[in-house]
């Protein structure tokens, strides 16, 4: 799962929700300060994404994708949460922009305690709405780019997250029957109560 889910499937608690959002970012970088909440919001990421990788609906999804399979399941991380926003209103009761806006004013205030690089990543990942943007197809292919950028030489030799876009508009009513499948039993491994 990509941040929005990880967002949504946090604890009320915005250490915690950054944790569990900010964890690829770290790659493991601690600091000294940083929270319990912080800690179990990491360790909260790690069992979403140790469960969803071994998820045979996942595996499903990520077999109706034609490109390199090692990228597979970049794209289907990134395209659940494209269809947590299409469907938001099925799984909470307060507004998706509601949801963000609460949670970028708490994260804006809760970072001034971390290290500069995590404060700029938290500054930019308000100020672009980048949780807020999943909902649009052509934000989703710009958020794939984006990720490109970020991927080795050699993942790109294989391919690029952009190429599949054909490929998701080709199959997305079967990813989303697959997402309609997946996210209630994920919400209920992480103990997120509907």
């Amino acid at each position: 799962m990509n941040w929005l889910a990880h967002l949504y499937l946090s604890e009320p608690q915005t250490d915690f929700q950054l944790g569990n959002v900010m964890t690829d970012i770290l790659k493991g970088h601690r600091w000294p300060s940083m929270s319990d909440d912080f800690l179990r919001g990491i360790d909260c990421h790690h069992k979403i994404d140790a469960y969803t990788d071994r998820h045979k609906v996942v595996e499903r999804s990520k077999a109706r994708l034609k490109g390199n399979p090692r990228l597979r399941g970049i794209v289907v991380d990134v395209f659940y949460d494209h269809l947590l926003t299409l469907h938001w209103q099925e799984y909470c009761d307060v507004s998706m922009r509601e949801h963000l806006d609460e949670f970028y004013e708490q994260a804006l205030a809760a970072s001034t305690g971390y290290p500069q690089l995590a404060q700029e990543f938290v500054q930019s990942l308000v100020e672009s709405d980048r949780l807020g943007r999943y909902g649009d197809m052509q934000e989703l292919s710009w958020a794939y780019e984006r990720i490109d950028t970020h991927l080795s030489e050699r993942a790109l030799r294989r391919g690029r997250l952009v190429e599949f876009m054909p490929s998701l508009k080709e199959q997305f009513q079967n990813l989303e029957e697959d997402f309609a499948c997946f996210f209630p039993d994920l919400m209920r491994h992480v103990g997120k109560a509907r």
